[in-house]
């Protein structure tokens, strides 16, 4: 393609650093781990595995929108969309309080709660960075 001399609009998006790439990934695994809780929660439901049908239904629901929510933000922090930092701060935020929660009580599980506060951990020192924070709320942020 031929260029008339004219002003040219950059239209590239801006290169993704080692830090962002790795919250992507863990927020994509996080998804991922979510859909997969959802679809598990939905097979137990035409199973007739729960002693509560309400509370079974909301909870497949809030488990389905939370894998929505997750997926959304992957897509989001791919695209540079200035929205989905602050949403994955807020996901691992949540993911480290239910983590840190599995990890003490009657009924701990170290084999979730660790996993989810190191996963958590990981994408939250990753995102919280002066030059990540740029790419979303700088001058080519969106």
């Amino acid at each position: 393609m031929v260029s008339h001399g004219g002003s040219e609009i950059n239209t590239q998006l801006p290169k993704r650093p080692l830090r962002l790439l790795i919250a992507i990934v863990v927020v994509t695994i996080q998804a991922m781990v979510l859909w997969a809780a959802g679809l598990f929660s939905v097979l137990a439901l035409f199973q007739g595995d729960s002693s509560s049908l309400a509370s079974s239904l909301f909870l497949t629901g809030l488990v389905l929108a939370a894998a929505i929510w997750a997926s959304n933000i992957f897509f989001g922090l791919a695209t540079f969309r200035r929205w989905s930092h602050t949403a994955a701060l807020v996901l691992q935020l949540i993911a480290a309080a239910i983590g840190t929660a599995s990890l003490s009580g009657e009924f701990a599980q170290p084999l979730v709660g660790w996993p989810l506060v190191i996963m958590a951990a990981t994408a939250f020192v990753a995102l919280f960075n002066g030059n990540i924070r740029m790419l979303f709320y700088g001058p080519t942020g969106r």
